[in-house]
C-alpha cells in the first residue's frame, strides 16, 4: 500500500515517460478528482496510506492517462468559466481560450436578447451565457446527438431550463428565427494539421467537431453565407477561429454586404483567435 506522496510521484513518472505535457499537475489532480478531496488537500495528505480500492482505481485511470486518453475524460468533468461540465468523447473539452467569447457575448447581448449558439457541444458557451445572463435566452444547436444529449445533462445538472437544445445542420432547425447574438465555434482544423495535433486530441476528441474542409473554413463558410438572415439588425456575430483563418473570414464578412464593425480580437496569447461583426442596420 502507498501513501499519497509515493503514488503522487509514481503517477509522475509514468506521465513523464509517457510525454504528457504536464505530469506532475496530471497526476496531482487525478489522485484528488478520484479521491474526492482538493487537490491542495493531497500534499496535507502525503504520509497518509492510499485505501487499496482507491489505490487500484487510481492506477487503472493512470494507465489511461499514460495512454494519453486527456484526463478530461477519465474523471468526466471538464472546468469552464463557473460550470463543471461533463464531458466524453463526443464532445470536445472546451478551452480556456473560449471564455474569451463568453465574456464578449455577454458584454454585447442586449437586455432581453437572444442567443444562437453554433455547435454547442458540451453547452459550454450556452450554459455559461444563461447562466451569467438570466434575462437572456439561449439556443444551442448541434449536428451530433450524442453531443446534445452530453449537454443536456449539463443543462439539467444547472436547472437552465431556458436553454433550448436543438439537433440542427447549422440553422436548419431555427428557420424563420432571428437572434441578437450568433456564437460560433465550429470545426476549423485542417486535413493537413489533423495527423500533427497532439494525441490527446487526434485520438480522443471527436473528429467531426475538430476537422473541416476548404483549409478548415468549410463550415465557417456555409454560416457566414446564411447568417444575416437568422440576425436582427444590428445583431452581431462571433467566430472562433485559427489565427491564419481571420483574415479570410473578414473578408468573406465584408463581401457580404451585410455587416460593419468587423474585428478580430485576440486570445490570451495575443493571437488572432474571433473574428467579431455587427449586422447593418
Amino acid at each position: 500500500m502507498s501513501c499519497f506522496r509515493e503514488l503522487r510521484q509514481q503517477l509522475a513518472g509514468m506521465f513523464l515517460a509517457a510525454g504528457v505535457e504536464t505530469p506532475a499537475v496530471d497526476a496531482e489532480r487525478l489522485i484528488a478528482e478520484t479521491a474526492g478531496f482538493p487537490r491542495a488537500e493531497l500534499f496535507l495528505r502525503g504520509e497518509e496510506p492510499v485505501p487499496e480500492p482507491l489505490e487500484r482505481s487510481i492506477l487503472r485511470l493512470a494507465e489511461r492517462r499514460a495512454a494519453r486518453e486527456p484526463l478530461q475524460y477519465l474523471t468526466g468533468r471538464a472546468a469552464f468559466m463557473d460550470l463543471e461540465l461533463e464531458v466524453n468523447g463526443d464532445v470536445l473539452i472546451p478551452r480556456p481560450e473560449t471564455e474569451l467569447l463568453v465574456e464578449w457575448a455577454v458584454r454585447h447581448l442586449p437586455q432581453g436578447g437572444a442567443l444562437l449558439d453554433l455547435g454547442t457541444g458540451s453547452g459550454a458557451i450556452a450554459l455559461s451565457v444563461a447562466a451569467m445572463r438570466p434575462d437572456v435566452s439561449v439556443t444551442g444547436v448541434d449536428l451530433s446527438p450524442a453531443a446534445l444529449r452530453v449537454a443536456e445533462r449539463n443543462r439539467r445538472r444547472y436547472c437552465l431550463e431556458r436553454v433550448r437544445l436543438l439537433e440542427s445542420d447549422l440553422f436548419s432547425a431555427v428557420a424563420g428565427e432571428k437572434f441578437d447574438l450568433v456564437a460560433a465555434n465550429l470545426p476549423y482544423v485542417t486535413e493537413e494539421e489533423y495527423p500533427a495535433l497532439s494525441p490527446e486530441v487526434r485520438e480522443f476528441e471527436p473528429r467531426l467537431a475538430l476537422v473541416a474542409g476548404d483549409g478548415g473554413m468549410a463550415l465557417i463558410a456555409r454560416a457566414v453565407r446564411d447568417l444575416a438572415g437568422f440576425l436582427t439588425p444590428g445583431g452581431r456575430a462571433i467566430f472562433e477561429l485559427s489565427p491564419p483563418q481571420a483574415p479570410r473570414l473578414e473578408r468573406m464578412l465584408a463581401e457580404t454586404g451585410a455587416f460593419a464593425g468587423i474585428e478580430v480580437i485576440q486570445d490570451y496569447t495575443r493571437r488572432d483567435r474571433f473574428v467579431a461583426a455587427r449586422r447593418n442596420g
